[in-house]
This record gives structure tokens, sequence and C-alpha cells, in this order.
């Protein structure tokens, strides 16, 4: 009995020894294999939320009137008021400084589409036409020292993409002085702004009202200007267009050409030159007035202060 006790003892022994074995060779990695991590893989950890992407604001539009000369619209901005003074001298052979003189150019802008204005040379041309303040007297070539004025106004009723449109009226004293000339010239204004070329032309057509008789009649007008934004506060600017008495027009047109520039010096403050023939094409009465075209030229220097 004792001795079949010992035997069944020694058999569960060497059984329990043997499934311990046998679970140990299976729990070890195969022979070459990397040793296996029985540890609990540990949890990853989340990934930050991502923050919202901004949202862009808008840009917003430009405040008040550009300081860019060619991307101006027509009219200043409302209660905007704008002085300009241009120094003209004439360069023309034989006639030089002979004369000089200031067509001051004064102009408000009553709303953003309303602009009325006082000037001395063509309403939406070129500031070096006309004559205001003549300095130099008779021998210099001024009949007097004062002898014209506009007092006009412009209004814009249309913006669209880049295309304005307005219309144009003043009360042209073409002389001052006895025999008094007076006119209403009538006409309208357009400017087309692709940054950083604009094209600028307001025709129009200035009617007689007395002394008709004496020649004081239909005279056409249409000034033309391109502008191209060349920096920041530097514009360059074609002048020309073709004006004349609409009676025998053919021999008392003439075609004028200007080149300038404008300097942006502060917010507010151009100055600025221009180069002019201003007959460099003529018809055969202008001609004869004032003799071969080349031979005129003329310079102006300008300042222009806007309150805004």
């Amino acid at each position: 009995m004792r001795k079949n006790i010992a035997i069944l003892s020694i058999l569960a022994t060497s059984l329990m020894s043997f499934a311990a074995m046998a679970q140990t060779e299976a729990a070890a990695p195969p022979e070459g294999a990397p040793p296996v991590d029985n540890a609990p893989a540990a949890t990853p950890a989340a990934a930050p939320e991502a923050a919202p992407a901004p949202v862009a604001a808008p840009a917003a539009a430009p405040a008040g009137y550009p300081d860019e000369y060619a991307l101006r619209p027509l009219t200043l901005s409302a209660m905007t008021f704008q002085g300009s003074l241009p120094v003209v001298i004439n360069l023309s052979k034989s006639a030089v400084a002979k004369p000089v003189w200031i067509p001051l150019d004064l102009r408000f802008g009553v709303t953003n589409e309303l602009e009325v204005f006082v000037n001395h040379g063509i309403p939406g041309g070129s500031l070096i036409e006309g004559q205001g303040l003549c300095l130099g007297g008779t021998s210099r070539g001024c009949e007097k020292a004062y002898n014209n004025v506009n007092l006009g106004g412009v209004y814009s009723f249309l913006k669209n993409s880049g295309v304005e449109l307005g219309g144009l009226i003043a009360l042209d004293f073409r002389r001052i002085s006895d025999p008094m000339n007076f006119a209403v010239d009538v006409g309208v204004a357009f400017k087309y702004v692709a940054a950083p070329v604009s094209v600028k032309l307001v025709p129009q057509i200035g009617i007689g009202i007395n002394k008709r008789s004496a020649g004081n009649k239909e005279e056409l007008a249409v000034p033309l200007q391109i502008a191209v934004q060349a920096a920041a506060p530097i514009a360059v600017f074609l002048d020309t267009g073709i004006f004349g008495a609409t009676t025998d027009f053919g021999k008392n047109y003439y075609v004028p050409v200007g080149i300038g520039a404008s300097y942006l010096a502060m917010h507010g403050l151009d100055v600025g030159l221009e180069f002019m023939f201003p007959r460099l094409v003529e018809g055969d009465n202008i001609k004869a007035l004032f003799g071969n075209a080349a031979d005129s030229r003329e310079i102006m220097l300008f300042a222009s202060w806007r309150s805004q």
C-alpha cells in the first residue's frame, strides 16, 4: 500500500513538472525571434483637437479720396476742398516767359457725387489751358492781368466696374473786360480705371450767349488724359484732345500734346510738372495766328492741396 502511494506520488510530481515545462516552452518565443513584451500596451494619447482655421476678414474699403493720382474718381469726396496752383511759363520761340500765368483751380465736393468748381481753363481739361492771372503786363503778352473765369459743377451719376460717367455744366466768362463775352459749357465726363491705368475724357461744347455777331459762338472741346500710376506716389500722364470753334472747324481746330508727372509729397498734397505743345497739330487759321506749331511750347509747375 505504501509502495503504491509512493509510486503515485512520483508520477503526479513528474506530470506536474512536465506540464510546467510545456507551458514555459509554449510561452517562450521561437529561437531568433525578438522577445515579446507581455506588458499591457499603453493607450496612445489622444491628438490635440485642431484649432479652427481663422476666417479671413473682408478687405476694408479705402476711406476718403484716393492718394493715387491715376485712380481718383471724377469728383471729390463729400466736404473736401481742393486748391491747385499752377504756374505756366511760355517757352515759345522768341517769347520765353512772355507771358507767365496762373490758371488757379478751386474745387469743393458738396457730396460724393457733386463737385463745384471755379477755374480758369477748359473744364475737365489740363490746368495748362487758359490764363487766369497773367503776369508781365501788355509788354509780355498780357492784355489784362485778369480776364477770364469759369463757374460750374460736375455730377457723377454712374460708377460701375471701373467706369464712371458724369455731367458737366459751367458758366464760362471767356472775357471779363469790355466787351464781355460769356458762354455756357455743357458736356459729359467719362473715366475708366483699370489700375494702374486710367483714361479720362470730357467732351463738351461751349455755347456763346452774347456778342454772337462779333464771333462769340460755339466752341468744341474734347480734352483727353491717359494716366499711369507708375508707383504708389508717382503718376505720369499724357494730355491731348481736340479743340476749336465749330464754325469752319477744319481750319480752326488744334490738338495739344502734353506729358507730365505728379508726385504725392504727403497725404493730400501733390506737386508736379507738365511740358506741352499747345498746338502740335492745327488748322490753317490757327497756324496763321500763332505760326509754326512746333515753335509754341509751355511748361507748367503745379501744387495741389486737398483738405482730406
